[in-house]
């Protein structure tokens, strides 16, 4: 029988069905009581980092976006995720006549595609690298391929459930994990601080790491270039 790849699993979840009740599921219930990680925690990377041009990766349902109180900033968003579904639902929420929203369908394991452009104020990856298979020694590659998309002065935010980060989370935020990960909407078994941070250090010249709760947040800034390849 035919199963998707990992990755392709892992976004397979994010139905119309049940963006409708994202909000209430995550945003309300799972982020303040299995996480204990109010959302309005990571609402505020939003309202710090949020630029003019903006990229979204793994957008879900779209609250952050139309909830931050840095509007009118972004006048410019592109929506990138593996999965339409999520694109088009977002598109929809945020879209405003003052507003650019472009939609692109890409991985974070490879370069954002081409028609996705370079030159961005800010991207964020909220709650996708948790979902993404492999350790970091893998999926760190996205943060070269997002840091290569960023202006000189552009910043990096988001945040990742760390599968060995435990101390922090409650028996509900375990019994989630754990379903999760046998349903392959969790990738995040070996996930580790150490090697969040080496990832985002060998991509950008400063980073910060905070955790609060079970949930680790991240900026980042100063991308670092890798040289052309000589023609």
């Amino acid at each position: 029988m035919f199963r998707p790849d990992p990755e392709h699993e892992a976004a397979a979840p994010y139905t119309r069905a049940f963006l409708t009740v994202y909000d209430a599921w995550v945003i309300r219930l799972s982020n303040r009581f299995a996480w204990r990680c109010d959302s309005g925690v990571m609402l505020e990377l939003y309202n710090q980092n949020l630029g003019r041009r903006h990229l979204e990766i793994g957008p879900g349902s779209g609250w952050y976006l139309a909830n931050t109180s840095a509007a009118p900033n972004p006048g410019h968003i592109t929506l990138m995720d593996l999965n339409p579904t999520p694109l088009s639902f977002t598109a929809r929420r945020i879209n405003r006549p003052d507003r650019v929203v472009e939609s692109v369908c890409g991985s974070v394991l490879n370069p954002v595609p081409v028609e996705a452009g370079t030159g961005y104020d800010s991207v964020g990856i909220n709650f996708v690298l948790h979902c993404v298979p492999g350790d970091f020694t893998e999926k760190g590659v996205a943060f070269s391929h997002l840091a290569a998309v960023l202006t000189d002065d552009g910043v990096l935010f988001g945040s990742t459930i760390l599968g060995r980060h435990k101390a922090s989370r409650t028996l509900f935020g375990r019994a989630l994990t754990a379903v999760y990960s046998r349903v392959g909407a969790f990738n995040n078994r070996h996930d580790d601080r150490g090697e969040l941070e080496t990832s985002l250090s060998e991509a950008f010249g400063e980073c910060s790491i905070t955790d609060v709760g079970a949930v680790t947040l991240f900026t980042a800034r100063r991308p670092r270039r890798r040289p052309s390849s000589p023609s």
